[in-house]
């Protein structure tokens, strides 16, 4: 593609109006922005954004795709930054006019949405996700540390984030958070899906959970603000996901033991050991039965990356450029993924049973989807 992409951003809220300020001051070579729809006045003051005089603002995205039909709007791409249960048909819109497609987490409320999306896409589309926290120096270390076997096999997994404290104003101040019906669910939706992105992104997919969500527990809401979740990987590894908006101060603790190694992430810094030999020569080896593995701590700074929302769609620009959706930090499938995850949870609470995440694509699959939406769907 030559020339500037030009895009439109669907939805101005709080994330929307950040993406069309990025694009507004030109901070994303390659990108330009080309319109918006459903505008907050409030937003733009909050964010000190005046929109370019000119720029075509649309009350709806069915107005701005309405006007790409008439011609009166040239467009190459979108960004998606509306509430996630309008997330697909959107998508779908848009994909079916050929323009390509950067939509924010998550990519709806059920897994399905997600999968609907993946087999939408026209082939060579360039389509991804805002999970900007796979742009972190930290999780990409960590993440090349276990994928590559360095410290050996996964053992164990935990991962406390109850540092997402939310107080009563948080959910009365608008009328989708914390319900069922528009919000499709509580903390695991709305707070949790880059967690959960980076627990699958960083350790693989779990093969099954067994969970227990607390509604209203701390808020007067019907939705979890508690969650905890077993989780089993095919590998036998296995772990533990809490996460809480009602618990302060809160603590984001990742915990991840491997056959000749231990990682513990928080934000105050990285803690990585290296046993002097791998744990299985001790466990075997004649001895007293006390002797254990000496360890080598290092030391390292959590390292975020500042500009994460820039980097994601200067990401996403050269992807579209070059017409290579495989390059993108978050492709299309990327986001079914950790919406299994969270649906998987859900159904197990709900339940009461230990729940089989299936594997995408997998004949099992479509049974975990309907399960999931019936039981959702009972929830109001």
């Amino acid at each position: 593609m030559k020339g500037s992409i030009r895009t439109a951003v669907i939805g101005m809220g709080n994330m929307g109006s950040q993406y069309a300020a990025l694009l507004a001051a030109g901070q994303v070579p390659g990108m330009e922005l080309a319109a918006v729809t459903r505008v907050r006045p409030e937003m733009l003051a909050a964010r000190g954004l005046v929109l370019p005089a000119g720029l075509p603002v649309y009350p709806t995205a069915d107005a701005l795709f309405a006007a790409v039909d008439r011609g009166e709007l040239a467009l190459d791409a979108v960004i998606i930054a509306t509430p996630h249960r309008l997330h697909e048909q959107q998508a779908v819109d848009a994909m079916q006019r050929r323009l390509a497609v950067l939509c924010d987490k998550p990519a709806g409320i059920a897994s399905a949405a997600a999968r609907r999306m993946e087999q939408a896409r026209p082939a060579g589309l360039v389509c991804g996700y805002v999970f900007q926290q796979r742009t972190f120096p930290t999780y990409r270390m960590i993440r090349q540390l276990v994928r590559s076997g360095e410290l050996g096999k996964l053992k164990r997994v935990s991962w406390t984030v109850t540092d997402w404290y939310r107080s009563n104003a948080y959910y009365a101040g608008s009328g989708w958070r914390g319900s069922w019906e528009k919000d499709g669910g509580g903390t695991l939706l709305n707070q949790c899906p880059h967690n959960l992105d980076m627990l699958q992104w960083i350790c693989g997919m779990p093969a099954r959970t067994r969970a227990f969500c607390h509604n209203g527990k701390y808020h007067p809401i019907p939705v979890e603000d508690e969650a905890t979740a077993y989780l089993e990987w095919p590998g036998g590894a296995t772990g533990v996901f809490v996460a809480s908006t009602g618990e302060a101060p809160g603590v984001n603790r990742l915990e991840i033991a491997l056959d000749d190694g231990l990682i513990l992430c928080q934000p105050d810094g990285v803690r990585i050991a290296r046993l002097d030999k791998p744990e299985m020569e001790y466990r075997t080896a004649p001895g007293t039965g006390f002797e254990k593995p000496a360890a080598h701590w290092e030391d390292r700074p959590m390292e975020k990356e500042p500009e994460a929302y820039r980097v994601v769609l200067a990401d996403f620009a050269r992807a579209v450029a070059a017409g290579r959706p495989e390059d993108l930090l978050a492709p299309w499938e990327e986001g079914r993924k950790s919406l299994l995850l969270s649906n998987a949870i859900y159904l197990s609470s709900w339940t009461g049973q230990t729940v089989e995440i299936p594997a995408p694509g997998s004949a099992e699959e479509s049974t975990f989807e309907r399960a999931f939406e019936e039981n959702w769907r009972r929830q109001f």
